[in-house]
């Protein structure tokens, strides 16, 4: 008898013989299955390859369409989250984003919400640099692709305006919204340094102003040029600014990056902003 593989012979039941085409090992035809596959649609389709039950392959889910349920039924009335007030929590400072409006009035002029002002705009933008998240990327981090020389690479507070950059409209008996910074905490991104070059460290200022057009350096320090890095400087300033902003001492080359600024006032209880 012939070498009949991994068939079985059977001369009162004989069956027919085939070749897995797989492993090439002979088995009876009726053995063999045909093998289906997910071919980027939502049926299986037949490859058109018989093979031995060794050989048979589960249908890869990767190929298979992926088909989205029906979106759920809106809700009547509907109470989403009230964001403004959520991004922006309660603050020793005394304002409360969710019950104000502009222009304020007297009695809470003094508690307006402070935009944020710069030009380091780009990735996550200049609200990235105070939303309290201190471990982000480079991507999610106010930032510059190239940086301006010296000190003019800047994120800050205007602390006299609402979040949108309307300027707060003050009654004449109430003074312009103004703190005093007693120190700042800079963070960079987890993937990248200040300034993002293989030079080392760089300088940064904390700087004050009254108008934001002439600005007065307030405290300075040097980061340590590494990926990740926290700063934290002490200022001897007793003025208090409308407008504080922290300034990167930049090359005009390389990239700079600051994912997290904060502002600790002295004037109320200590605060991060």
């Amino acid at each position: 008898m012939r070498p009949h593989g991994r068939a079985q012979i059977s001369a009162r039941a004989p069956r027919a013989l085939a070749i897995c085409q797989r492993c090439s090992f002979m088995y009876n035809l009726d053995t063999l299955q045909w093998q289906w596959d997910w071919q980027q649609g939502p049926r299986l389709f037949n490859l058109r390859v018989q093979v031995c039950p060794t050989c048979l392959d589960t249908p890869q889910e990767s190929g298979r369409t992926i088909v989205l349920p029906p979106d759920p039924i809106p809700k009547k009335y509907p109470v989403p989250e009230f964001y403004v007030q959520a991004d922006n929590p309660l603050s020793p400072l005394g304002f409360s984003p969710g019950t104000l409006s502009y222009p304020l009035p007297a009695a809470t002029a003094v508690a307006a919400i402070a935009e944020t002002i710069g030009n380091m705009t780009l990735n996550g933008g200049l609200n990235a640099a105070f939303n309290g998240t201190l471990n982000k990327r480079a991507i999610q981090s106010a930032a510059l692709s190239i940086s301006q020389s010296s000190f003019q690479n800047f994120a800050g507070k205007n602390w006299n305006a609402d979040p949108s950059g309307t300027s707060v409209s003050l009654p004449s008996t109430v003074a312009a919204v103004a703190h005093v910074v007693a120190s700042f905490t800079l963070t960079a991104p987890n993937d990248a340094k200040f300034l993002n070059n293989a030079s080392g460290g760089t300088g940064v200022q904390l700087q004050g102003s009254a108008d934001g057009v002439a600005w007065t350096a307030l405290a300075s320090a040097t980061t340590a040029g590494t990926v990740g890095e926290s700063l934290t400087a002490a200022s001897t300033a007793t003025t208090a600014y409308q407008y504080h902003r922290i300034a990167i001492q930049g090359d005009g080359i390389s990239a700079v990056y600051l994912a997290q600024a904060q502002f600790n006032v002295s004037d109320a209880a200590p605060n991060d902003i």
